[in-house]
């Protein structure tokens, strides 16, 4: 598949999953490219030839069930081939998204907080996402390469939530009133009385030096 093209393809879905998983779309079209080597390395069913749209090599089954790939492994320092089921997918945006919640696990809660696509790559390498240790600079020069920032850019009325939402749910989130990068995909959802009081509670744990 052309660079381009393949770029066109994942940018839609990215944008997308930004409104709610809040990560820069950039920085989610650079980890497509790595990571499916630009669309060529997306696991197939070596048997039936059944595309999984999985961009991220993620293990498991999805909402398309799975393929199965006969992938190289390292056991006792002897390389093997053994099948593996990689989660399948009916399209790119499911395969995005299944990423981005991945994403919202406390451990990754600086990636969302990052102010800049280059301080996200960097805080996806600290977080222990790749063990690459080019991997963040890596992403950053895709990014860089392909003018990949375009895609982060969106007029007001594409914002599914508005920026005061935004910037409180951002800052709740960086001074630990809220725990979970999950919460900024519920903004605009009621909150319930258990969360209230979760927050409460941790306002006062704050008060009284409470870790």
């Amino acid at each position: 598949m052309d660079q381009q093209v393949f770029i066109h393809f994942v940018a839609g879905p990215a944008r997308q999953s930004y409104l709610t998983h809040r990560i820069f779309p950039s920085i989610t079209i650079a980890q497509a490219i790595l990571e499916s080597g630009w669309g060529k390395h997306v696991p197939t069913d070596a048997a039936t030839g059944r595309y999984s749209y999985n961009l991220f090599g993620i293990k498991g089954s999805g909402p398309a069930g799975s393929v199965t790939v006969n992938s190289r492994e390292v056991e006792n320092g002897q390389t093997v081939i053994r099948p593996s089921a990689f989660k399948a997918y009916y399209c790119y945006q499911q395969s995005i998204d299944d990423h981005a919640s991945f994403l919202l696990r406390p451990a990754y809660k600086r990636v969302i907080l990052a102010s800049t696509p280059t301080e996200a790559a960097q805080e996806l390498q600290k977080a222990g996402y790749a063990t690459d240790p080019a991997y963040a600079e890596k992403l950053t020069n895709l990014i860089r390469t392909y003018h990949l920032t375009q895609y982060d850019q969106f007029a007001p009325e594409e914002k599914s939530v508005p920026e005061w939402k935004q910037e409180l749910g951002l800052r709740a989130l960086k001074e630990g009133l809220i725990t979970s990068p999950e919460w900024l995909g519920k903004l605009d959802e009621p909150m319930p009385a258990w969360a209230v009081f979760a927050v409460a509670l941790r306002l006062l744990d704050k008060q009284r030096n409470i870790p």
